[in-house]
Order: C-alpha cells, then structure tokens, then sequence
C-alpha cells in the first residue's frame, strides 16, 4: 500500500495507478538484492551467472511457438479455404476465421494442468 494512502484503496484508484507506474521501472529479484532496475539486475545476473544466462530455456519457447504458429496458420487457412469456397474474402471474414483460428490454437496448445502439476510436485519433493 502507498504511504500516506488508505488502506480500503481501490485497485482503480489514481494512487494504485502512480504506485504501478512508479514501481514498473524497478524490480526485486530475490531477497538478497536490493530493488534495483531491470537493467541493473541483469547486468548483475550476468555477471554472476554468465552471458548465455538471458537465453536459458529458449529452445522450448521457441519450439512451443513454431508449434503454436504451425496450428494457427493450417487452421485459418482450412477454415478460409472451407468458408470462402471461390467467393471474394473480406476483412470481415477474415477476422473471424481468425478468432476461430485462434481459439483453436489456444485449446489445442493448452494441456490439462494434472500432468504438469504432477510432474512439478515430483521435482519439489526432497530426494
């Protein structure tokens, strides 16, 4: 909470507004660092742990955007191809197999969280 601010604040108040904005360019990273910028962090960061440190994990960003992208595209091409059928597209129809799209790419990347809770867990647990 804002000093000087009430407690009772609302989340769309002009103070929660300032705090974001004010708060936005500085960022804690663990209980050891003090708040410093983003930029001071990962200067420190890598200093600590290495240059390649930034781009751990990026094989499957990347690999979970290609697949990502691959679904979104033959989806709202066959829902295009099917709709249209030799008719003019319009921008209408065009944003709406894309939504359409979209939602399927969401539902078909999005997996039930128990697998991965499950595999979590395991790799919390001590031993």
């Amino acid at each position: 909470i804002l000093r000087g601010a009430a407690p009772t604040a609302s989340v769309l108040s002009y103070e929660s507004l300032v705090h974001a904005v004010a708060r936005a360019g500085s960022v804690t990273v663990d209980e050891k660092r003090k708040s410093k910028t983003t930029h001071m962090v990962l200067l420190e960061i890598i200093k600590e742990e290495g240059l390649l440190t930034p781009y751990r994990g990026w094989f499957p960003v990347i690999s979970s955007l290609c697949c990502s992208n691959f679904v979104y595209f033959y989806t709202f091409n066959s829902l295009k191809a099917v709709w249209v059928k030799g008719q003019r597209s319009t921008t209408g129809k065009d944003l709406v197999v894309g939504f359409v799209a979209g939602v399927v790419n969401v539902l078909l990347q999005s997996r039930p969280p128990g697998p991965r809770l499950r595999l979590q867990v395991h790799a919390t647990m001590p031993g």
